[in-house]
């Protein structure tokens, strides 16, 4: 992992403690989401692929 990478986790890691516990479910929720569809995405390209 690069120097620029370590920085930008370190900072986004502080962002996130300065929110509220509804805030973070929120965004939890929201990235629980985005894998849902990522792995869906990944199916149907498998099945692209075998078709």
């Amino acid at each position: 992992m690069s120097e620029e990478q370590k920085k930008l986790i370190d900072e986004t890691v502080e962002n996130l403690r300065h929110l509220d516990k509804e805030s973070l479910l929120i965004i939890k929720s929201g990235t629980e989401m985005l894998k849902s569809r990522d792995a869906m995405d990944r199916e149907q390209e498998t099945e692209k692929e075998v078709v």
